[in-house]
């Protein structure tokens, strides 16, 4: 549960950083104004798009340096109204596991299994659908017992 708190807060961090860098510049109305359309426009998407609603990913996971994008390993699944589920593997077989977890507009929050653990992680993250091409790119912070790490997501919607 105290993980699951902290993930909380974080994600609001997140959320609550670019809200209070615009406040001063906008004024806190046109900024509360910007929220809304955002919330707004997420909502249309979902109800516009029936196939952002239902479906399956495929994709990559990665870590970042200097250099760019690092692979690490595959990732695939399903979603269906805010919930998602699916497998993970590295790329050298080193481990692999099952997730699961909700979203709530650009938020997610779920729990990562590793096979053959008992012990599991809690994340939390953003995430961004392109709807012209049907991809998505996330990026989450894991929490486990040696610390977190920070984790991004690229792939296909089908």
């Amino acid at each position: 549960m105290k993980k699951l708190l902290v993930i909380a807060g974080l994600c609001l961090v997140l959320i609550a950083m670019p809200m209070t860098i615009a406040s001063p510049q906008l004024g806190v109305q046109n900024a509360n104004q910007i929220l809304t359309t955002t919330q707004h426009s997420t909502h249309l998407l979902r109800h516009h798009n029936p196939s952002l609603m239902n479906g399956t990913f495929t994709g990559i996971f990665a870590m970042k340096n200097e250099s760019g994008y690092v692979p690490l390993g595959t990732i695939g699944g399903t979603f269906s109204d805010f919930n998602f589920e699916g497998t993970w593997a590295f790329d050298n077989e080193s481990a692999s596991g099952t997730f699961s977890g909700w979203t709530w507009g650009p938020l997610c929050l779920g729990e990562l299994q590793t096979d053959g653990s008992n012990e599991s992680q809690w994340f939390g993250g953003l995430f961004r659908v392109n709807e012209t091409d049907n991809s998505f790119q996330a990026v989450s912070i894991v929490l486990g017992d040696n610390g977190y790490a920070i984790r991004y997501a690229i792939g296909d919607i089908q």
